[in-house]
């Protein structure tokens, strides 16, 4: 039988039951997963909603508008009531969308346009205000690369704000609408408004909204701060049944921004096989540990999702590599510097049982563990070099008295060396052995 199509060509079916994400731990999460789908797609507003169910989230996969505005009825059906109506056996979480681009001029500095660009438009609020209690997170893709949520709370300053975010724009096509004059507050002012009446919150950094967090009072010098360290629950990943699964996940998301050394951990679930990634924080690998990534408790302990434990770290290589002959760089460059392999040992030796993943540059991945301190001893004092700018093994790579292959080999003989994924140099899949070779010609 023929399903009913609305005018947008969806099908009554493909509403009620959507295309789904992954499964995550959390709505943050989910949407996040959502608005990098979005991207940088700002030729028309992309939206959808978040959905739970036993415990997991997903996201509804963006659906654009046909006109200027995301219309959450072409993802789910409406009731008559106006309320959106989930698939059966799901519950509505939130609600996300993006907005289009602006053709105008923002003279440097102007702030408020900036802000007026990244934020929530008074019709984005009212929505939000109205329909708590159906989606209770209100999600904005901004056009700066950034995510930023709106919770409604119901509260007495909540309900005064209601009346001004009744202003309709006149016929300019602004975010934030205002009557006529198009002057009566800035979005500074609303801003500082809407932090009061619900929770606001940064949920991914961009480059206008640089800090992920609670907006509140000073949230201009609070945006400029420098951390040390993470003041906020990291983003995670979907859940997969392996650990490899999603290291592959968070290779894939490093490969997006290969000019910056990225890292992360990937936890597994202590009761289940269930593994999660942190999402790619941007770092020097060479300082990285936890507390760049999770906040601590009041006792100083790492604050992880119930029931997982870190597995495994993964990270990319280092944004300025060592010189070294150039017969050899091709290789070198695509493998794990001896300073990288002091930190994975460092950070492996840290939490026993914990492996490494890395993200080569020409698009392997790789993965290492230890299996003897009698096998990696000869090797981890070739690298340590807590009084010296370079390691032994460093300066022997440069000067050309050990080659590419070689060291390869001396890691794989000192550690269980894998390739997960394959590139041009890495071009086997499988544990690397004694008679490793680059370039290898793939047998079928």
């Amino acid at each position: 039988m023929n399903q009913p199509v609305t005018r947008t060509g969806r099908s009554a079916l493909s509403r009620s039951q959507p295309m789904l994400s992954p499964a995550f731990i959390s709505a943050d999460d989910a949407a996040v997963y959502a608005h990098d789908l979005i991207g940088n797609r700002q030729d028309k507003e992309y939206g959808g909603f978040i959905l739970s169910k036993d415990a997991r989230f997903y996201a509804t996969l963006p659906v654009g508008s046909d006109g200027n505005l995301f219309r959450p009825s072409d993802v789910l059906f409406r009731a008559s009531n106006g309320d959106m109506e989930p698939p059966a056996g799901y519950v509505i979480e939130g609600l996300y969308h993006s907005h289009t681009a602006f053709q105008r001029t923002v003279l440097p500095g102007d702030s408020e346009s900036e802000l007026q660009d990244n934020f929530f438009s008074l019709m984005d609020l009212r929505t939000a205000i109205a329909f708590r209690h159906n989606y209770p997170r209100f999600y904005l893709s901004s056009a700066d690369k950034s995510l930023i949520c709106y919770v409604a709370s119901g509260s007495a300053q909540e309900q005064a704000l209601e009346p001004l975010l009744m202003l309709v724009h006149p016929e300019t096509p602004n975010h934030l609408e205002q009557s006529y004059p198009p002057s009566i507050f800035l979005p500074s002012h609303l801003l500082s408004m809407v932090y009061v009446a619900g929770e606001l919150t940064v949920v991914h950094a961009g480059s206008f909204w640089r800090r992920r967090g609670r907006i509140s009072a000073g949230w201009r010098e609070w945006q400029a701060q420098i951390l040390r360290e993470a003041d906020v629950l990291p983003i995670y990943g979907p859940v997969f049944p392996s650990s490899d699964a999603a290291a592959l996940f968070a290779h894939g998301q490093v490969s997006k921004r290969p000019q910056a050394q990225q890292a992360g951990f990937i936890l597994k679930h202590s009761q289940t096989s269930s593994f999660i990634c942190t999402w790619p924080l941007s770092t020097v690998y060479r300082t990285f540990d936890r507390p760049e990534v999770f906040p601590r408790n009041s006792g100083g302990i790492p604050q992880l999702p119930d029931g997982y434990q870190v597995f495994a770290v993964y990270h990319s290589a280092d944004a300025l590599r060592s010189a070294v002959p150039v017969a050899q760089a091709s290789v070198l460059h695509d493998f794990m510097t001896p300073d990288n392999l002091w930190v994975d040992y460092l950070l492996m030796q840290a939490t026993p049982g914990c492996r490494v993943y890395f993200s080569a540059p020409q698009g392997a991945l790789l993965s290492c563990r230890r299996f003897s301190e009698d096998a990696e001893r000869e090797l981890i004092a070739s690298v340590a070099h807590p009084d010296d700018f370079t390691s032994p093994l460093d300066r022997q790579l440069a000067r050309g008295q050990l080659d590419a292959t070689a060291y390869v080999r001396l890691v794989a003989a000192a550690f269980v060396l894998q390739v997960v994924k394959t590139d041009a140099v890495w071009t086997q899949a499988g544990q690397v052995t004694d008679s490793w070779v680059p370039y290898a010609p793939v047998v079928e």
